[in-house]
């Protein structure tokens, strides 16, 4: 946490010089209520009025200045969460296939939600907190020797011992902390996966089951989200000890003080006001900075996202020649799927991939896309072993379509470009290509129709079209086709894979259960895989 509050030490020196001020503001106004009541007790009218405008005054500056602290300390905040939440992404984006997936979905989200709202209110809020509190205890600290030094003497013992107390709690409440972030993490996704489910369960009747999953996991959450305010409790309960000792002690000191005339009666006033703002700020103390330590281990949580290996450094230029397997084999576990595969994928030639289900055809699919990279024997592309090119390289030149398309929310133009530019005519073309025109020109928006979430408003034939389209705008030299028009139906994934066949340059590698005569007349090679 501290590594941003550091990143963003302009903005963060901002807000302290403001809390500064608005802390010397209260510490002003505190002395010189003594002197009012001083000027008061003596019926001294005239300066009694004169303190009260000059402390309307340092109230006024106080109030200005706390506004300003207020709004730039909420954007200097956010401006930290935003730059978290955008390294945490980068991390994902450098994450392996492998280690991405080794977490729920929904468990990234929670990261992403649930986790920087705690870093936020644990974690930010409460470091502004102790900083506010600490520069607003050694105001009111050098405000206190206006009156004595026994005073400030016996504020910082109590003050120390207030400290102390709370500590014993502090490793609790960090385990309990990182416990209840745990479990928000698997109430999301527990929340997420049933949710998903909905159609299932409304065919089925079933719909009960999103209330009692969703009761289970509240009441998980809520067990773990009770224990930790019960650490806190007792953090707090210790810290308040402490202030009300304290408060008494100086009220008792002060007034003794005044007996003896060594200072005023009016210092009795102004040392219970400044009194209270030391003990109030060191009572909540360990218990505000046992908050923000308790979001470390979240941060610990995010460093350990498994990024690529580094040592894949080479590149590719050009592609100038295929792929080439070599005794290529590839096990999950004790489980061998592939074994000792050898063939050639010659650039600018189609090829299906044939076999019963589990003999490990989409499995070759996702180690040529790079996916997989702990295979044995030998993959060549381009001249390199394939586990040695940069997995971002690979993917610029060879495209993988999903057999389970994934369609964001939003139009089909956003589903085709994901973001990049492309021209009317290219995404016009790729609409062709992929026999998505006729779709298209039957939406009330064309091209710019909203689909909904997950592409709900679509066939499954028909996101097979879009996910298609969205390969074919990209010029990819090879197109690595898992059952890509299942989907579809018999003519229209014909018109598709003899558009793909019919490319010169395009190297076509599909995995197909339903291999038509049409197609297969235009095929160079066919990889038939048997189960292990």
């Amino acid at each position: 946490m501290f590594f941003y509050i550091k990143r963003f030490w302009k903005e963060n020196s901002i807000v302290f010089l403001l809390m500064l001020i608005t802390g010397v503001c209260q510490t002003v106004a505190g002395v010189l209520t003594a002197y009012a009541l001083n000027a008061l007790i003596e019926f001294d009218y005239q300066s009694f009025f004169i303190i009260l405008l000059i402390i309307l005054g340092v109230y006024f500056v106080f109030l200005l200045f706390m506004n300003f602290e207020i709004n730039k300390q909420s954007q200097t905040m956010q401006m930290m969460s935003t730059t978290i939440r955008m390294d945490m992404t980068e991390r994902m984006e450098r994450a392996s296939y492998s280690g991405f997936h080794e977490k729920q979905v929904g468990t990234y989200a929670s990261w992403l939600s649930t986790d920087i709202n705690t870093i936020e209110t644990h974690g930010f809020d409460q470091f502004y907190a102790v900083v506010k509190g600490v520069i607003a205890t050694f105001t009111a600290i050098i405000g206190l020797f206006v009156f004595h030094w026994s005073i400030v003497l016996w504020t910082l013992l109590i003050s120390g011992l207030t400290l102390l107390l709370p500590k014993m709690y502090q490793k609790k409440l960090a385990n309990v902390s990182l416990k209840t972030t745990e479990e928000g993490e698997h109430f999301l996704s527990r929340i997420t996966d049933v949710l998903n489910g909905f159609d299932t369960l409304f065919s089925f009747n079933l719909l009960k089951k999103i209330t009692t999953d969703t009761e289970k996991a509240s009441l998980v959450l809520a067990k773990a989200k009770n224990k930790r305010a019960s650490i806190i409790a007792k953090v707090a309960i210790l810290g308040a000890l402490g202030n009300i000792f304290g408060q008494l002690s100086i009220l008792g000191l002060t007034g003794y003080l005044a007996f003896l005339s060594v200072v005023s009666v009016g210092a009795f006033s102004a040392t219970g006001n400044l009194a209270s703002t030391v003990f109030n700020t060191v009572g909540n103390l360990s218990q505000q900075i046992a908050s923000f330590q308790s979001v470390g281990p979240i941060f610990d949580k995010f460093e350990k996202i498994k990024s690529r290996s580094q040592q894949v450094n080479q590149k590719i230029d050009q592609v100038d020649s295929g792929i080439i397997l070599k005794n290529m084999s590839y096990a999950y576990g004790d489980k061998q799927v592939l074994e000792h595969i050898n063939q050639v994928f010659d650039l600018g030639k189609k090829y299906a991939i044939v076999g019963a289900s589990g003999s490990g055809k989409t499995t070759l699919l996702n180690i040529l896309n790079g996916k997989l990279t702990d295979y044995t024997g030998s993959i060549i592309f381009n001249g390199y072993e394939l586990n040695a090119l940069s997995g971002y390289d690979l993917r610029e030149a060879i495209l993988y379509l999903d057999q389970q398309p994934y369609l964001f929310d939003g139009t089909i133009r956003d589903n085709i470009t994901l973001g990049e530019s492309f021209t009317d005519e290219e995404i016009m073309l790729a609409l062709e290509q992929s026999s998505l025109q006729e779709v298209v020109a039957q939406l009330p928006n064309g091209i710019d129709t909203s689909i909904g979430e997950s592409g709900r408003l679509l066939s499954g034939g028909q996101k097979q079209r879009v996910t298609l389209a969205r390969g074919l705008i990209r010029g990819k030299q090879i197109i690595l086709l898992d059952e890509g028009t299942s989907s579809l139906d018999q003519k229209s994934a014909l018109e598709i894979e003899e558009s793909l066949m019919s490319q010169k340059d395009l190297t076509v590698i599909m995995i197909t259960h339903h291999l038509r005569e049409e197609i297969k007349e235009k095929l160079d090679d066919v990889l038939r895989l048997s189960s292990q």
